[in-house]
């Protein structure tokens, strides 16, 4: 089970904007900890009792667990996603990567794509620095709706706005506003999204019945 009290002791550290020994040999058998829990999450079979185990288990190692939140595995993360915030619908797809050692903070009804990687952490630009493994982190920040392609990357301190879709293999730099799509390395605003867009890509039509359903 997770250590409450290091839960504390180290989420202060981790989100307080200054910088910190990353290899400290404490806050790294923490990590083994919560990582170890998360790679029995990832080992649960694709039956009823492994769906059911999944979900317990995410409950349990979450930061924030979301009503009906639905990860495929497997996922990485620093610290096991302990410091992984999930609302409500959410979904991950297989192979996705969370550098959790500052909070990412994920909104209602996002999507994932398989193999992205939403990273937390920075290092010195400086190599007699960078040597030592010192970091500090910027949280991230994924608004509601947001669909994020596969392969994209999210770097620290970046906030997402509502309903934006960020283009498969994308490297998002900035903060992204809402309702645009950015595609890119760096991304940028390819175009807004407007109502013309009920429909699939090329202008194939959406069946009514669904607009119906889905109003």
């Amino acid at each position: 089970m997770i250590d409450r009290q290091k839960d504390e002791q180290y989420h202060e550290m981790l989100n307080n904007g200054e910088m910190y020994d990353s290899v400290d040999d404490e806050f790294i058998a923490y990590q083994h900890e919560l990582v170890q829990r998360l790679n029995e999450f990832n080992r649960t079979d694709e039956t009823p009792e492994g769906l059911k185990e999944r979900d317990e288990i995410l409950k349990e190692i979450c930061g924030t667990y979301g009503e009906d939140l639905y990860v495929i595995p497997p996922v990485s993360a620093n610290c096991g996603l302990r410091h992984v915030h999930f609302g409500k619908r959410v979904v991950v797809n297989f192979s996705c990567c969370f550098v959790d050692d500052g909070d990412i903070y994920i909104g209602d009804d996002t999507m994932i794509g398989p193999n992205c990687t939403l990273a937390t952490s920075i290092h010195p630009v400086s190599p007699r620095l960078r040597k030592y493994k010192i970091q500090r982190n910027k949280q991230i920040h994924i608004g509601r709706n947001v669909w994020l392609g596969a392969g994209a990357i999210i770097l620290p301190g970046v906030t997402i706005g509502d309903n934006s879709i960020v283009g498969a293999g994308s490297v998002v730099t900035k903060d992204v506003p809402e309702n645009v799509i950015v595609v890119g390395n760096p991304a940028r605003v390819l175009r807004q999204i407007t109502e013309d867009d009920d429909h699939f890509e090329g202008g194939k039509p959406i069946p009514q019945t669904m607009l119906d359903k889905y109003k």
